[in-house]
């Protein structure tokens, strides 16, 4: 009797210690969690509030569709390229977007007329959340920015997105890397933390903390890319 006694004593031992080492290792994770996720959306909130994307979404996902959507994609670049390149900061690019959404939805709706299709454009200056992207050398995180946003007909297709300001949209096609001017006017946007998070350097070729910030991203913040804006 004294040993069924002793063992059960022993055993509920054991359980409290499990429940108590349990505990130590919930409280730890939740801490840990708290600490990625503030740090991964100071990170982001940082980084969204320095650039502007360029955002082109297809109707479909046909053939047609999509050669639609990039001819829309260049002919609004060519278009606003010439602007953008003597901006100096993200609110004269803003303001230059603002001033022009009414031409650069006349250049989309021209290359729609142009491929006789009967595709309405919607074409705004707002905000959506992204996946993770690379231009060329240089890796935004998942989250929310701000983007000049052009949506053909549905807008149920594959999309295409680059950075207005600073002017990244132009990578060298050949090497994958951004332009110096590019890059310069990001790093004056940015402090040193968070301009050596998102760019690559031969003795720092892959970041942890990096890594940390997409993946909570990635739960956070879903992607909404693909969405319409419901008419009044």
């Amino acid at each position: 009797m004294k040993n069924i006694i002793s063992n059960y004593s022993k055993q509920i031992h054991r359980y409290k210690k499990f429940l108590y080492v349990l505990f130590i290792v919930v409280c730890f994770l939740t801490v840990c969690k708290v600490a990625i996720g503030t740090y991964s959306h100071s990170v982001t909130d940082a980084l969204s509030s320095k650039v502007i994307r360029f955002h082109v979404v297809a109707n479909s996902d046909t053939t047609a569709d999509q050669l639609l959507k990039q001819q829309v994609r260049d002919e609004v670049i060519a278009y606003m390229e010439p602007m953008l390149r003597e901006s100096k900061s993200v609110d004269q690019t803003r303001m230059l977007i603002k001033q022009n959404l009414i031409n650069i939805q006349g250049v989309a709706n021209e290359v729609v007329k142009k491929w006789q299709k009967q595709y309405n454009v919607y074409v705004s200056l707002d905000y959506a959340n992204f996946p993770t992207k690379a231009y060329g050398d240089v890796v935004f995180p998942a989250g929310e920015y701000e983007a000049c946003r052009i949506i053909i007909g549905e807008g149920k297709g594959e999309n295409w997105w680059c950075v207005m300001f600073p002017p990244l949209c132009y990578i060298d096609a050949a090497s994958g890397v951004v332009p110096l001017e590019g890059k310069d006017q990001l790093k004056n946007q940015l402090n040193e933390e968070q301009y050596n998070l998102i760019t690559h350097q031969k003795d720092r070729p892959y970041q942890i903390r990096f890594k940390i910030v997409d993946t909570v991203n990635s739960y956070l913040d879903k992607p909404s890319y693909k969405q319409i804006p419901k008419k009044k």
